[in-house]
Parts: C-alpha cells; structure tokens; sequence
C-alpha cells in the first residue's frame, strides 16, 4: 500500500504517518483525499468527526461517516465507519510493548483484502498515547458495506418471514468452511468470528459474498499447538453463537461447514478439530465446569466494589 507524504507539528515531513510527539495517524493513498492533511491536521481533529451513532459502549463508539473526496467532490459521498476503542487506566497499562487494536485490524484487514477474502476495506488507522508510551485511545476507519445485514440478522429476518429452510443455511455456511480452510490453512486466525461480525447480503432471495468485520485480535500464529487452540476457538465461538439461538437449524450449518472445512488445514485430523471445536463451543455457552465457574466469578465481581472491578478488567478474564 502506499502512503502520503505528510508534514509534522516540528516543520519536517514523514511518509504515511501524521504524528505528534505522543499520537499520529496513517490513511491510504486511495482515500486520501476524503481526510485531507489541511482539515485534519493532527489525530483529535478524527475523535470530533460528526456522523451517525452505530454503537456507543463505555470503551467503544462506532460511527457511521460521510466524507466527500475534496479532489472531485462531484464524485458524490461516500460512507465510512469510523470506531474508537478508549482505554481506562488500568486496561492502558497492558498496552506498553504492544501495537494498538486499531493498528493491528487494520493490517488485519489488509491482509485479508490481498487474500481475496471478503473484508471491510481498511481506510486508516490512529493511536494516542500517554507520557508513559500506554495506549490512551485507538482509531479506524473502515468504507462501510453497502446493502448488507449480519448473521443473526439474518437468520432472524428468514425466520420472521418464514423463508429459513437448510439449503439457505448450507449456502452460507458452506462458504464460511471454505474462507475458514483458507486462512487456517495460513495460519491466519479471527478469533472474533461471532455471527454479528460477520455481513451477508440483506436480499434475502439472494447468495452474495461474506464480509468479516471487527477483527481486532486477528493474527498469524506458527506454533502448532497454539495454532490448534485458535482453530478451535474460531470455530467454537461461531458455532457457540449459532447452536445457543438456532438449534433447528444447528446440524445443517454444522455439517454444511464442515463439509467444505475439512481436511484438517493444519493437519491434526478432522476427530480432533470436531472435538477441540466442540470444547469452545460447550466454553461459550457456560456448558463446562471451569466457564460457568468463571462466569459466575465475574458476575460476582461485576457487583463489587470499583477496586475489585479495576482488578477484573486488568487480568482481563476473557474464558467463557
């Protein structure tokens, strides 16, 4: 990808990056001119753009933007999602030696884009950070997918109008054994594979491609074993999410997605992803001894006092 060469707060230049002494940003050169440099001189000005709520949570807002391209601005607006990941004090402490969420989905979705594999477009990314080099607040932008809805919005809309049937059901989850087999096969994992982070099209009376979305913990991983786990945990928590809200239908996404997934892109053997898979899928769904026990932790600790609940989200208790 190329980038834009920009000038800096201290008078000198940088290619791809605008920066401060404790915060900077990078766009594409092909969405250049829908941020210029001359109205966005500094990673701020990004946190202020006005736009249409998508979600708003108490460490990240989603925002649906529209942005003309200043160079020809006949060309009409386009829309993009702008979302900001904050970090609180104690979450911030984790971040020291590591690249910001923001950062790694954006070459996450880079990477899936060069794959050929159905992605948001990646626009741009920003990190600010403290004096003490921690992750203060993360941006990325992200060209918005026209003309789509989630998986569960999916299944519910086919359920509302009493169109579900299972040759729907194989068509799309077959495609998801094929995309699956693809990036495990490079050892490249989501681990955020959730119904709702990934887009069909909202025509219902038609097959279209799958857009993955929110992917800010997805990474290559060469080590055999961790690399199992991960597949395990891709495939787990899609399926902990579809068998909890759609046990009719369950078995023909399940058969339909291993049908086209295996053999095993890693090699282990197709028993053993099936009985790894189904581990998560049990995690996900409090199903086992240790997720419902953690779950009942955190639930426990959710209603205590602020130092308890600091402590929770600094150990970060994710299982289950």
């Amino acid at each position: 990808m190329k980038k834009l060469s920009v000038h800096l707060s201290d008078g000198s230049t940088a290619f791809g990056l605008a920066t401060s002494s404790r915060s900077r940003y990078e766009i594409a050169e092909a969405f250049a001119s829908y941020f210029p440099l001359a109205e966005f001189p500094h990673y701020g000005v990004f946190l202020s753009i006005l736009g249409s709520s998508l979600k708003r949570e108490r460490r990240t807002i989603v925002t649906n933007i529209q942005r003309s391209p200043q160079s020809s601005p006949g060309d009409g607006v386009s829309s993009f999602v702008l979302k900001v990941y904050k970090y609180p004090f104690f979450q911030r402490i984790r971040t020291g030696l590591q690249i910001s969420k923001a950062e790694r989905e954006f070459r996450s979705l880079q990477y899936l884009n060069r794959m050929g594999v159905g992605a948001a477009q990646p626009v741009g990314y920003g990190v600010e950070r403290d004096s003490f080099g921690f992750v203060r607040s993360c941006f990325i932008i992200t060209r918005f997918i026209d003309d789509s809805i989630n998986l569960s919005q999916w299944y519910a809309e086919l359920k509302r109008q009493e169109k579900l049937d299972g040759k729907r059901m194989a068509e799309v989850f077959t495609q998801l054994g094929q995309v699956f087999h693809r990036l495990h096969q490079a050892h490249f994992f989501l681990f955020t594979t959730k119904p709702k982070n990934i887009l069909v099209p909202d025509d219902l009376n038609r097959a279209g491609e799958i857009f993955f979305i929110d992917i800010p913990y997805a990474r290559t991983l060469k080590w055999r074993m961790l690399a199992r786990w991960a597949q395990a945990r891709d495939i787990g928590v899609l399926f902990g999410n579809v068998t909890a809200s759609q046990s009719d239908t369950a078995d023909t996404a399940i058969e339909s997605f291993y049908r086209a997934y295996l053999p095993d892109p890693l090699g282990f053997g197709s028993k053993a992803v099936k009985r790894y898979a189904l581990r998560q899928m049990q995690a996900k769904q409090n199903r086992t001894l240790i997720s419902r026990w953690v779950h009942d932790i955190k639930r426990w600790l959710a209603g205590k006092s602020t130092r308890i609940a600091a402590f929770l989200i600094l150990t970060e208790i994710t299982y289950g």
